[in-house]
Protein backbone atom coordinates (compact mmCIF):
# COMPACT_ATOMS: atom_id res chain seq x y z
CA UNK A 1 0.00 0.00 0.00
CA UNK A 2 1.69 3.14 -1.22
CA UNK A 3 1.56 6.30 0.83
CA UNK A 4 -0.47 9.22 -0.53
CA UNK A 5 0.65 12.49 1.46
CA UNK A 6 -2.75 14.73 2.36
CA UNK A 7 -3.14 17.73 0.21
CA UNK A 8 -2.55 21.12 1.57
CA UNK A 9 -5.24 24.00 1.61
CA UNK A 10 -4.36 27.32 2.63
CA UNK A 11 -6.33 29.65 4.90
CA UNK A 12 -5.00 33.43 4.71
CA UNK A 13 -5.05 34.61 8.39
CA UNK A 14 -5.34 38.51 8.19
CA UNK A 15 -4.84 38.99 12.31
CA UNK A 16 -2.09 36.72 14.73
CA UNK A 17 -5.08 35.20 16.32
CA UNK A 18 -6.50 32.63 13.97
CA UNK A 19 -10.51 33.29 13.92
CA UNK A 20 -13.08 30.49 14.69
CA UNK A 21 -13.87 30.21 11.17
CA UNK A 22 -10.30 28.71 10.50
CA UNK A 23 -11.00 25.86 13.74
CA UNK A 24 -13.99 25.56 12.31
CA UNK A 25 -13.16 24.79 8.32
CA UNK A 26 -10.12 23.01 9.76
CA UNK A 27 -12.02 19.99 11.48
CA UNK A 28 -14.49 19.73 8.45
CA UNK A 29 -11.27 19.40 5.80
CA UNK A 30 -9.18 16.94 8.01
CA UNK A 31 -12.90 14.89 7.81
CA UNK A 32 -12.36 14.86 4.14
CA UNK A 33 -8.84 14.42 3.85
CA UNK A 34 -7.01 17.88 3.59
CA UNK A 35 -4.90 19.82 6.11
CA UNK A 36 -5.62 23.39 6.30
CA UNK A 37 -2.75 25.29 6.85
CA UNK A 38 -2.55 29.21 8.02
CA UNK A 39 -0.46 31.61 6.23
CA UNK A 40 0.19 34.81 6.59
CA UNK A 41 0.15 37.87 4.02
CA UNK A 42 3.59 38.41 4.02
CA UNK A 43 3.94 34.74 3.42
CA UNK A 44 1.86 34.01 0.45
CA UNK A 45 4.39 35.65 -1.93
CA UNK A 46 7.39 32.86 -1.06
CA UNK A 47 4.62 30.38 -0.77
CA UNK A 48 4.08 30.62 -4.51
CA UNK A 49 7.16 30.92 -5.59
CA UNK A 50 9.14 27.92 -2.95
CA UNK A 51 6.53 25.12 -2.83
CA UNK A 52 6.58 22.35 -5.05
CA UNK A 53 2.67 22.13 -5.32
CA UNK A 54 1.71 22.40 -8.54
CA UNK A 55 -1.69 24.44 -7.28
CA UNK A 56 -2.26 26.13 -4.77
CA UNK A 57 -5.68 26.89 -2.92
CA UNK A 58 -5.85 30.14 -0.20
CA UNK A 59 -9.01 30.54 1.53
CA UNK A 60 -9.65 33.48 3.30
CA UNK A 61 -12.57 34.84 5.05
CA UNK A 62 -13.63 38.19 6.12
CA UNK A 63 -16.48 38.27 8.54
CA UNK A 64 -16.55 41.57 10.38
CA UNK A 65 -15.64 45.24 9.87
CA UNK A 66 -12.08 44.55 11.54
CA UNK A 67 -11.47 41.64 9.68
CA UNK A 68 -12.62 44.04 6.26
CA UNK A 69 -10.58 46.84 7.36
CA UNK A 70 -7.31 44.33 7.58
CA UNK A 71 -7.96 42.47 4.56
CA UNK A 72 -8.33 45.87 1.90
CA UNK A 73 -5.26 47.46 3.87
CA UNK A 74 -3.08 44.13 3.71
CA UNK A 75 -4.22 41.45 1.34
CA UNK A 76 -5.98 43.19 -1.43
CA UNK A 77 -3.05 44.84 -2.88
CA UNK A 78 -0.92 42.44 -3.38
CA UNK A 79 -3.30 39.76 -4.33
CA UNK A 80 -3.06 41.13 -7.98
CA UNK A 81 0.44 40.14 -8.07
CA UNK A 82 -0.02 36.90 -6.83
CA UNK A 83 -2.95 36.01 -8.75
CA UNK A 84 -1.13 36.65 -12.05
CA UNK A 85 1.48 33.22 -11.04
CA UNK A 86 -1.81 31.02 -12.17
CA UNK A 87 -0.59 28.44 -9.79
CA UNK A 88 -2.67 30.15 -6.89
CA UNK A 89 -6.53 29.44 -6.93
CA UNK A 90 -7.94 32.54 -4.44
CA UNK A 91 -11.42 31.50 -2.47
CA UNK A 92 -13.06 34.60 -0.79
CA UNK A 93 -15.64 33.86 1.64
CA UNK A 94 -17.03 37.80 2.69
CA UNK A 95 -20.65 38.93 3.35
CA UNK A 96 -18.97 42.45 2.28
CA UNK A 97 -19.92 42.54 -1.68
CA UNK A 98 -17.56 45.49 -1.76
CA UNK A 99 -14.75 42.61 -1.75
CA UNK A 100 -16.08 41.22 -4.65
CA UNK A 101 -13.31 41.81 -7.02
CA UNK A 102 -14.06 39.10 -9.87
CA UNK A 103 -14.14 41.69 -12.45
CA UNK A 104 -10.42 42.61 -11.85
CA UNK A 105 -9.26 38.95 -11.55
CA UNK A 106 -11.83 37.15 -14.59
CA UNK A 107 -8.85 37.10 -17.18
CA UNK A 108 -6.93 35.21 -14.49
CA UNK A 109 -9.75 32.48 -13.84
CA UNK A 110 -8.80 31.97 -10.42
CA UNK A 111 -10.82 34.08 -7.94
CA UNK A 112 -13.62 33.07 -6.68
CA UNK A 113 -15.91 35.06 -4.52
CA UNK A 114 -18.41 32.91 -2.42
CA UNK A 115 -21.41 35.33 -0.10
CA UNK A 116 -21.61 34.50 3.48
CA UNK A 117 -23.66 33.32 4.65
CA UNK A 118 -22.87 29.21 3.80
CA UNK A 119 -22.85 25.84 4.99
CA UNK A 120 -19.43 25.37 5.85
CA UNK A 121 -19.67 21.41 5.09
CA UNK A 122 -21.09 22.14 1.21
CA UNK A 123 -18.31 25.10 0.72
CA UNK A 124 -15.57 22.37 2.04
CA UNK A 125 -16.66 19.60 -0.40
CA UNK A 126 -16.94 22.24 -3.51
CA UNK A 127 -13.16 23.32 -2.27
CA UNK A 128 -12.29 19.77 -1.88
CA UNK A 129 -13.87 19.08 -5.43
CA UNK A 130 -12.10 21.92 -7.53
CA UNK A 131 -9.04 21.25 -6.32
CA UNK A 132 -9.28 17.46 -7.43
CA UNK A 133 -10.41 18.97 -10.59
CA UNK A 134 -7.91 21.03 -10.94
CA UNK A 135 -4.95 18.64 -10.62
CA UNK A 136 -6.64 16.29 -13.09
CA UNK A 137 -5.53 19.01 -15.66
CA UNK A 138 -3.44 17.84 -18.38
CA UNK A 139 -0.31 20.39 -18.54
CA UNK A 140 -0.34 23.25 -20.90
CA UNK A 141 2.65 23.83 -23.44
CA UNK A 142 3.62 27.35 -21.83
CA UNK A 143 4.75 28.92 -25.32
CA UNK A 144 2.44 29.88 -27.03
CA UNK A 145 0.66 28.75 -30.63
CA UNK A 146 2.15 28.28 -34.01
CA UNK A 147 1.66 30.87 -36.05
CA UNK A 148 -0.49 30.38 -38.98
CA UNK A 149 -0.01 31.09 -42.46
CA UNK A 150 -3.69 32.75 -43.43
CA UNK A 151 -2.44 36.07 -42.55
CA UNK A 152 0.32 36.37 -45.28
CA UNK A 153 -1.56 36.33 -48.46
Amino acid sequence: MEYQPSPFIFFLTLNERLPSTYYYLDKVFKELGFILVPVRVDQLQSLVSSTEQEQIVVISSVMNSQEFKLYHEKARGMLKYILKSKRISFMLLSSFSKLNDGKAYSLQKNYFFIRYPVDADKVARQIVKFYHLRSEQPLRWPGGKRAGVGNMV
